[in-house]
């Protein structure tokens, strides 16, 4: 089965798909890691998260601040925590609040005073201007005590004011010197340009179509290889139309080679085992099991079988469930027994025959044999097959696999590999069971 698309998947969790379908995803992703994955990052599950820690709507910008603060309480703040967990936006609101609260902290406070700029210069030639208008200053002051006393010396003359325009030097002003901007060092290394060209080339490259190819034949369904992957179809390319368990079994056969055993079937096997007495040993006398002996059967009225013994008078077969109970017991003439009345599906039980020589005889009994009787599930399993995919040798001999009727499917994979003889998938597929 190929990987679930995200709309199916949220049907899936929201529960509105068909139950065989919704069986068929459940295996799957028991098997495939990728739609485990996906399933986990599926909006549904993240809106459920949401909504049980109560953490669905995104708070305000003031519950945000508090929350960095740490005054909000104990229960308003997990709840926010596990929100930011679910919202990147609320994520990056906290950390940018936490950088804008860490750049603050490190801030120091600037006192500026006017003239801390300018720089103090000392020597000689820094005041020469105010020397120069001293000088200046004092000659004009020399020159008109001259006149005046020259005007003391004639009486007639009206004495004369001389007036000067006021002299002003302005002092240019001092800009405080600018410190020099740095500069991004220049680069020896030049970064090539990927040319445009070979990315349109790339961008309008068309991808090729994948290959497919019929690698076996199975009455109306084939098995293609499409990118690496065994594809189990009709051969008209019609849909599948049948138990979403059956097609789940031949996808495992096909991916893997074998089915894997249910814990069911497991436990069923290993008590059929038990049931096989060892530790009894038979006299040659003894009639030996033919059938059933350690199998799994269908029919829920089997017939018994059991090697004849010379100049026996008549047998007797005892059948016991797993508690030790006689189920049926039934004396006989010929070395075969057909039980009369059903038995239970999903039971293990066992046999035994013992035979006598004359009727005051003792019984001589032969060992134990353990055999089972097909689950219910099991046994709807196989209908399904035989009726949704008529004609199918893989599908009738995976179900019978998966029921542990292993006889059974060896029989449906060699007539598939008798219809493909040129095959070596179907040659594994019979290999590996």
């Amino acid at each position: 089965m190929d990987c679930i698309d995200k709309i199916e998947l949220g049907r899936f969790l929201q529960g509105t798909l068909p139950p065989d379908r919704i069986l068929a995803i459940d295996e799957h992703l028991s098997e495939c890691k990728s739609c485990r994955a996906a399933l986990r990052r599926s909006p549904v599950v993240a809106g459920f998260a949401a909504d049980v820690t109560g953490s669905n709507d995104c708070p305000e910008y003031e519950d945000l601040s508090a929350y960095v603060d740490d005054t909000l309480d104990v229960a308003r703040a997990a709840s926010i925590h596990a929100h930011a967990n679910l919202c990147e936006i609320c994520a990056r609101d906290i950390d940018r609040i936490r950088e804008l609260r860490s750049h603050a902290l490190l801030r120091e406070t600037v006192v500026v005073r006017p003239g801390m700029s300018r720089e103090s210069r000392r020597g000689f030639f820094v005041y020469w201007r105010q020397a120069v208008a001293a000088l200046s200053l004092g000659g004009l002051i020399a020159v008109a005590m001259l006149f005046g006393n020259s005007g003391d010396q004639g009486a007639n003359k009206v004495p004369q004011m001389v007036h000067m325009p006021p002299i002003t030097m302005a002092l240019p002003a001092v800009e405080p010197e600018k410190s020099p901007e740095p500069t991004q060092p220049e680069s020896n290394v030049a970064v090539p340009a990927p040319p445009p060209s070979a990315v349109n080339i790339a961008e309008d490259k068309p991808k090729p179509a994948p290959v497919v190819t019929t690698v076996l034949r199975d009455g109306n369904y084939t098995v293609t290889r499409s990118n690496g992957k065994l594809v189990f179809a009709r051969s008209n390319g019609a849909d599948l139309r049948g138990g979403a368990r059956v097609v789940a079994l031949i996808d495992e056969k096909l991916r893997t080679g074998k089915i894997k055993p249910a814990q069911s079937l497991k436990i069923a096997v290993a008590s059929i085992a038990m049931r096989n007495s060892h530790a009894y040993e038979a006299p040659p006398s003894a009639p030996q099991l033919v059938f059933p002996a350690e199998k799994m059967l269908i029919e829920q009225t089997p017939t018994f079988k059991w090697s004849p013994v010379e100049l026996a008078e008549d047998y007797r077969i005892r059948i016991f469930d797993t508690s030790g109970h006689l189920v049926a017991e039934q004396i006989v003439t010929d070395n075969t027994f057909t039980a009369a009345a059903p038995l239970t599906r999903g039971q293990v039980y066992s046999w035994r025959v013992g035979v006598r020589f004359s009727e005051t005889d003792q019984w001589t009994e032969s060992a134990a044999g353990g055999f089972a009787i097909l689950s219910a599930e099991g046994y709807e399993t196989i209908s399904r097959a035989q009726k949704d995919f008529a004609g199918s040798h893989l599908a009738l001999g995976a179900a019978y696999e998966s029921a542990g009727l292993y006889d059974e499917a060896a029989s449906e994979y060699r007539s598939l590999q008798k219809s493909n003889p040129d095959s070596s998938l179907a040659k594994k597929l019979l290999a590996n069971m």
